[in-house]
C-alpha cells in the first residue's frame, strides 16, 4: 500500500555513519528509512510511490523544501492559488490534503467502522496518480479519468471513492483552497457488469439448509451456531446486528426481537456499536414459530452469565468468520451453493414478498432507510408489481 504523507522528514546522520529519515503512513504510524547515503534515502522513499505516478496526469519529481526532500508533482502556480493557513504549500498534494481533512474533521466525530472505511478508501486513492497531484491543479478531466480507471471494480467501491472525493473537494472549496469543485460533471461508469447480486434461496434449498443447520449428533447440535443461522433466516438480521444481539433484546413472551446495536470489526477487533447501520435500522421484529424455536435452542447452549446470544464457548462475542464457517459447512452438508450469510437476509425478504407482504412493511422489517432502497436492492422480486403499477399508470 502506498504512503500518504509524501514529505520525508529531516535526514540525519547516525553514529554508525548511515543516514536516516522518517515519515508517517496513512494510519499515522511513524516509519523510518535507513541507508548508507542521503541519495539512497531519497531513492528508497521515492520507490514507495505507486508505479502509476508517472503518467500524463502528473510528472513526479524530487524537490527540496526547507531542507527536507519532498516527493511531489510539478504544479504551475496560477493567479488564483488558494491555500489554507494550516497547511504548508507542499501539503497541497491531494493525498496530503485528504489525510489532513480526514484526521482533522472526521477522526473522533464518526463511528470507528466509518473512519476505517474512509481510511481504506484513502489508501485506494493513494495508489493512483491523482492523489499525487496538487489539489489546486485538479480539474474535471483528471477526476473523470480516475473514475474511469476504477471501472473494473465493484459498483459499491466506485461509489465510495466518488463520495470520498466529493467530500474532500467540497471542503477544499469551502475553505477557499480551490475556486471550483472538479467533481461537478463527473459521470459514473456503467454499473451493470460489476454490481454484486445475491440471489435468495428457493424453498427446497431453504429446507435443506435448515435441516443441515439443526442436525444433531449424539443429542447435541452438529453445528454449534446452526440455530443462529436459522434465526437470521427467520428475522432478516444483518450479520453484524445478529452478532451484537443480547438476551435482553429478545422478548419471548411478546415474541419480539429489538435491533439496537451492530457489531463491526475495526483494527482486527470486534466492536459493538450502540447504533445501527442507519437510523431506521433500529426496529422491532416479530418472531415466528421457527425463530422462537431457534431462540430456545440458543438459550440451551448459552454460557451461564454471558449476555450475548451469539457467543463462543468461553462467553466472548462470536466473530463473523465463525458464523460464516457455520454457513459454509451447512451448505456443503446440504449440497447447496454457499452464497454467504447475506443470502439468508435476502431469502427472508423473498419469503415475505411471496406471502403477499407489502414492500413498505418489508422495508421496515429489513431496516432500510427508504422503500426505494428495498425496490432497488430486490428489483428481481418486485418486477411483476412494478409492471402492474406501470399498467395502472397508463390506464391498461
Amino acid at each position: 500500500m502506498s504512503i500518504v504523507h509524501l514529505k520525508l522528514g529531516k535526514i540525519t546522520k547516525r553514529s554508525d555513519g548511515r543516514y536516516q529519515a522518517g515519515y508517517r503512513d496513512v494510519d499515522g504510524k511513524r516509519k523510518f528509512i535507513t541507508c548508507r547515503t542521503e541519495e539512497e534515502v531519497i531513492a528508497r522513499f521515492q520507490a514507495l510511490l505507486p508505479t502509476v505516478a508517472c503518467s500524463k496526469d502528473c510528472d513526479a519529481e524530487v524537490t527540496r523544501g526547507s531542507g527536507n526532500p519532498v516527493i511531489g508533482c510539478k504544479a504551475t502556480p496560477q493567479k488564483n492559488s488558494y491555500s489554507p493557513s494550516s497547511l504548508p504549500d507542499e501539503g497541497m498534494l491531494l493525498a496530503n490534503y485528504a489525510l489532513h481533512w480526514l484526521e482533522t474533521f472526521k477522526k473522533g466525530k464518526i463511528r470507528p467502522s466509518s473512519y476505517e472505511r474512509y481510511q481504506f478508501c484513502l489508501k485506494l486513492l493513494c495508489e493512483d496518480v491523482l492523489a499525487h497531484m496538487d489539489i489546486r491543479e485538479i480539474r474535471l478531466e483528471h477526476v473523470q479519468r480516475y473514475i474511469n480507471r476504477l471501472e473494473s471494480m465493484s459498483a459499491s467501491t466506485i461509489k465510495k471513492q466518488k463520495l470520498l472525493l466529493s467530500q474532500i473537494f467540497e471542503h477544499a472549496l469551502l475553505t477557499d483552497v480551490i475556486p471550483r469543485n472538479p467533481m461537478l460533471g463527473v459521470q459514473m461508469p456503467p454499473m451493470t457488469h460489476n454490481t454484486k447480486v445475491v440471489n435468495p434461496y428457493e424453498k427446497e434449498d431453504q429446507e435443506k439448509l435448515v435441516s443441515a443447520f439443526t442436525e444433531e449428533k449424539n443429542g447435541r447440535p452438529r453445528l454449534r451456531y446452526g440455530w443462529g443461522c436459522v434465526l437470521i433466516l427467520e428475522t432478516g438480521l444483518r450479520a453484524g446486528e445478529a452478532l451484537a444481539l443480547e438476551w435482553s433484546d429478545i422478548d419471548e413472551e411478546n415474541r419480539t426481537l429489538k435491533v439496537t446495536k451492530n457489531m463491526v470489526r475495526v483494527d482486527g477487533k470486534n466492536i459493538v456499536q450502540h447504533t445501527t447501520k442507519t437510523a431506521s435500522g433500529r426496529r422491532t421484529i416479530p418472531l415466528n414459530s421457527r425463530a422462537l424455536e431457534a431462540v430456545r435452542h440458543l438459550k440451551q447452549q448459552a454460557v451461564p452469565g454471558c449476555p450475548y446470544v451469539f457467543a463462543t464457548q468461553t462467553g466472548k462475542h462470536l466473530s463473523y468468520r465463525n458464523l460464516l464457517a457455520t454457513m459454509e459447512k451447512a451448505c456443503e452438508a446440504a449440497d447447496v451453493e454457499c452464497r454467504g450469510l447475506h443470502a439468508l437476509r435476502h431469502t427472508f425478504a423473498s419469503n415475505l414478498y411471496a406471502r403477499g407482504v407489502e414492500v413498505k412493511i418489508i422495508s421496515k422489517l429489513l431496516g432500510h432507510a427508504s422503500v426505494e432502497i428495498t425496490y432497488n436492492r430486490y428489483i428481481g422480486f418486485f418486477e411483476g408489481e412494478i409492471d402492474d403499477m406501470l399498467r395502472k399508470a397508463v390506464g391498461i
